[in-house]
């Protein structure tokens, strides 16, 4: 009698098959003439605590890469406009970025070195 397999069965061929169509995910290990990068942790925490900001800005930061992060500080916009000026909309529809800049940011013996990378 031949067996009937169910959704929830696999046999051994359906296991080898996913294991050579979807290999097992590994760190890619890059050119074998460069050292390995050191892996860096994400500071971005950190970075918008140590930011200097007003009492009504808030600063968002995201690491791009490595050391280098984008801090943005976001500022209330002006209601004036409105045409209800009592409305309290969203906080994405009522704050703008009023500065933006990326940093080059690294950690030694506790302490942030924030430097702001050059425009152009």
């Amino acid at each position: 009698m031949e067996s009937i397999m169910t959704e929830q069965q696999s046999s051994p061929d359906d296991e080898k098959r996913t294991q050579r169509e979807f290999p097992a995910a590994s760190k890619p290990a890059g050119p074998t003439f460069a050292e390995p990068e050191q892996t860096v942790a994400d500071l971005s925490p950190e970075i918008v605590k140590a930011l200097p900001k007003s009492a009504r800005e808030r600063v968002t930061c995201r690491r791009i890469t490595g050391n280098h992060y984008r801090c943005n500080w976001w500022s209330p916009s002006d209601t004036s406009d409105y045409d209800n000026p009592m409305m309290r909309g969203l906080t994405v529809t009522t704050h703008r970025v009023s500065k933006s800049q990326v940093l080059h940011v690294t950690k030694s013996s506790g302490e942030l070195c924030i430097k702001p990378l050059a425009a152009g």
